[in-house]
């Protein structure tokens, strides 16, 4: 199947989107009478099996490479393999305003899903919502479809456009406590400042937050407002200069151009969900 034929517009009074079914990818969402709101890189790659890098990539059922229970994991694909999948739509929901996505255990082999936290014989039935106006919600449940309970990590990694990163701040974090995974051990510090800014080095903290959030944006004079649902943290990162540059897939002063908030469960916070029961994490996204 070529990646790049299943690209879908969605439009409509208030606001447009771009989405794949490969990864079930949000490329874009652009309210109306704005500037586009998701970040998208200069050049963007259509690759059977790698992940695209912009908009809001799906991490499940694992973030990174893994943890399971208190020890680091090696597991791959890095991030899961929801955002490298073609997913499938659900044509009855698709209208000018809503589009479904569903994926299930069964398509993938014994050995990939054993790298799930709940391990060998874990099952599940996820569906993603993507709702498109003035405002844009992304929703991923995860419902358990075996006969123990289900655990796996889970995030939303959304790529959101600035126009300078040194003229943006993150604002509702004073108080939290975070993981700084710049570091080895991931050590756990305090936010003792309301905004966190960012200087050119390196920010990737797990945030243990729950509350919304606004991405302050001076060089674009706005600011975006990020709700969440089902999310006990809250994931903030930019690559900075050094490692920004080094990304093969973006383009050199690229890192400057975007800031990555985004809903998630994962390490000792991971959804943990019994047999026919689901669990949602979703977000929210509009401008002020």
């Amino acid at each position: 199947m070529d990646i790049a034929c299943v690209v879908r517009n969605i439009i409509n009074g208030d606001g447009s989107a771009t989405v794949s079914d490969y990864g079930a990818h949000l490329i874009g969402w652009t309210p109306a009478g704005q500037a586009p709101v998701l970040w998208q890189p200069k050049t963007l790659a259509f690759s059977p099996g790698i992940a695209l890098r912009t908009g809001i990539p799906i991490i499940f059922p694992w973030f990174n490479g893994g943890y399971d229970h208190g020890t680091m994991a090696a597991k791959r694909p890095k991030h899961g393999f929801a955002r490298s999948s073609f997913w499938h739509v659900d044509e009855a929901s698709l209208t000018d305003r809503h589009i479904r996505y569903t994926l299930d255990s069964d398509e993938f082999d014994g050995a990939t899903v054993a790298q799930i936290i709940s391990g060998p014989g874990s099952r599940f039935r996820a569906a993603y919502d993507i709702e498109v106006g003035e405002r844009l919600s992304a929703t991923l449940t995860v419902t358990n479809t075996g006969e123990r309970p289900l655990e796996y990590e889970a995030a939303l990694h959304t790529y959101l456009r600035v126009g300078d990163v040194a003229e943006a701040r993150v604002l509702g974090l004073a108080g939290t406590r975070y993981l700084d995974a710049t570091r080895p051990g991931f050590p756990e510090c305090d936010q003792a400042n309301d905004a966190l800014a960012f200087d050119g080095t390196m920010v990737d903290r797990i945030y243990s937050s729950d509350t919304p959030l606004r991405l302050r944006d001076d060089a674009l004079d706005r600011t975006i407002v990020i709700g969440k649902s089902g999310s006990p943290q809250t994931v903030v990162w930019n690559p900075g200069e050094r490692a920004g540059n080094a990304i093969a897939d973006l383009s050199d002063g690229e890192w400057r151009d975007f800031v990555c908030v985004e809903a998630a469960a994962v390490r000792d916070h991971a959804a943990r969900v019994e047999p026919g029961e689901s669990h949602s994490l979703g977000q929210s996204i509009s401008v002020e």
